[in-house]
């Protein structure tokens, strides 16, 4: 006889003690009227208490019921001391702060004034061609051209007394003279 496979976990389950209180209710009423699932329970039954661990001694129950407040205290004390670091370093750093707005000024060499620096009211008040005309500005135009036209003008000369120019290259080919 073999136990109904309906119930074959819940037998196995029964015997160990780990059911629900409703699934007990429900394989304790399928016991009474079934010889085959009653025996399955009891050699089940006599399995698990053969490989069943000992209880534990009070001592040893003690402890176990005590873990999980040494868990809960040892997490609250690293806790505690992160906040406390966090707090120390945001300290450290509201008197580093404290300091330089003190001692900074003092700092500054004399006679020395921060350069000020004017912008544009709004960015939207300019136009397009007001755009332009500041890119297209060259402030040291001037300077540049006067300071290269001193060396250009010898090179310049130097070059047209030997080459020809490209407008004296084309009249003279069309008329069949070479310079």
């Amino acid at each position: 006889m073999s136990a109904c496979k309906d119930f074959e976990e819940l037998l196995t389950l029964h015997a160990a003690g780990a059911l629900e209180p409703s699934e007990e209710a429900r394989v304790r009423a399928h016991l009474e009227s079934c010889a085959a699932c009653r025996s399955e329970a009891a050699s089940t039954a006599r399995v698990l208490a053969e490989v069943a661990l000992p209880p534990p001694a009070p001592k040893m129950r003690e402890r176990m019921d005590a873990l999980p407040q040494q868990a809960l205290g040892t997490w609250r004390r690293e806790q505690v001391r992160q906040a406390f670091r966090a707090r120390t370093a945001g300290a450290v750093l509201a008197a580093a702060a404290v300091v330089l707005v003190v001692v900074g000024p003092s700092l500054r060499p004399t006679g020395v004034t921060p350069a000020s620096v004017s912008l544009p009211a709004s960015p939207s008040s300019e136009t397009l061609s007001d755009f332009e005309q500041w890119a297209s500005a060259d402030p040291l135009g001037e300077e540049l051209d006067s300071f290269l036209a001193e060396d250009d003008a010898d090179f310049w000369a130097e070059e047209a007394e030997v080459e020809p120019s490209a407008s004296e290259l084309f009249l003279n080919l069309n008329s069949g003279e070479t310079p």
